[in-house]
This record gives structure tokens, C-alpha cells and sequence, in this order.
């Protein structure tokens, strides 16, 4: 095997396009994974540049992602957000390994803005609202009232305004709505491996 050259010239890989273009998604696909996905990794950094991946629970709404955290200060999350409000979520919506063609059936998104905490009372609501609803869509409006009342002062609500949205997924070729999150698009093997027995 070879090592290739990583070495860069450019100062930032913001604006860089993708480079496998046959498996970008459209951003209706790439919105249909984010609304899929229950989980996401939420990557911020702190004021030197130190980089911190941690799971969130988040629900899109129009052009915002909304998520809870502790209101309890001295979290690595919250604070690396307020010092640096550049954040990165990456959705993995699919992802069953295909052994026999050394591949992954995956469709993932990527979302890139700007965080703050949510302070507007009304704006509280309505995302602690969807919240609930994306994520505890059976249970009752009483027994959500009851967990808002008591656990709601203990959580602080993050939005997350979209600059950007990509998706990428191997089968992005074959994309049906509906379908290729649920299901598994087998592609086939790669060229050098027709005919090759498993």
C-alpha cells in the first residue's frame, strides 16, 4: 500500500464540495436522514482549538436544531458552545457493513452552524415541545407536562442555526424516499471484484 500526501496549502476546508459526488445527496435526502435519525454527535471545540464529540437527542425545525443539556454549569458541551458557538452534527441514519463487498450501506448527514442557548421563554416552549414530540410522540400531555414541570429547570435548550446541510450515502443513485433509510440498497461489488467467489 502506498501513503498518500495529506499535506494542504489552504487555511480552511469549509467550502471544500464533496468529493465523491456520485454518492451526495440532494438536500431533501439529506434532510429525510436528519428526521430519520433519533441520535447525532454534536462536535464543538473550545477557545484553543481543543475538539469535543458528544451524543445528542436533537429534533430539526425548519432551520434549526433543537437539544437539551444540563442547565448545571461546567459542562464540557455548554461551554466549549459558548466559547466558540461553530458546531458540527453528524447523523448516521444507516449503516449495515456488506462483508462481501468490504463496504458499508450507509446514508449520513452533516450540519454546520452556529449554537446558542435558547432564552426566549416562548421559543423555550416550543422547542421543549418538539422535543417531546419527536422523541416521546405516545406518551400523554399530562404525564409530558409532569416531566416538564419537574426536570424541565434542571435542562437548558441549545439551537443550532443550519448554515449547511450535506448527505452522503452509497446508494444515493437509488435514493427512494421512504425507503433507503428502512432499507438495504446493495449496489453490488465493485468492478474488481465481479466474479471474484466469496
Amino acid at each position: 500500500m502506498t501513503t498518500p500526501d495529506f499535506t494542504t496549502n489552504v487555511a480552511s476546508t469549509v467550502d471544500r464540495p464533496l468529493r465523491r459526488k456520485a454518492r451526495e445527496l440532494t438536500l431533501e435526502q439529506a434532510r429525510e436522514v436528519i428526521e430519520f435519525t433519533e441520535h447525532a454527535v454534536l462536535s464543538t471545540c473550545d477557545s484553543e482549538g481543543n475538539p469535543y464529540g458528544v451524543p445528542i437527542s436533537p429534533v430539526l425545525v425548519g432551520n434549526v436544531l433543537y437539544f437539551h443539556a444540563t442547565a448545571q454549569p461546567g459542562g464540557r458541551k455548554a461551554d466549549n458552545m459558548l466559547m466558540n458557538p461553530r458546531v458540527s452534527v453528524c447523523f448516521i441514519g444507516k449503516a449495515t457493513t456488506l462483508p462481501e463487498w468490504y463496504s458499508v450501506d450507509f446514508a449520513s448527514a452533516v450540519v454546520t452552524g452556529r449554537a446558542s442557548p435558547v432564552t426566549d421563554k416562548d421559543e423555550q416552549i416550543r422547542a421543549w415541545t418538539a422535543i417531546l414530540k419527536r422523541h416521546a410522540p405516545k406518551n400523554s400531555a399530562e404525564r409530558n407536562s409532569v416531566q416538564g414541570r419537574v426536570r424541565g429547570p434542571l435542562a437548558m435548550i441549545w439551537k443550532i442555526e443550519i448554515e449547511r446541510i450535506t448527505g452522503k450515502a452509497r446508494g444515493a443513485a437509488k435514493w427512494e424516499a421512504g425507503k433507503s433509510l428502512t432499507e438495504v440498497q446493495d449496489m453490488g461489488p465493485s468492478e474488481w471484484l465481479k466474479g471474484v467467489p466469496l
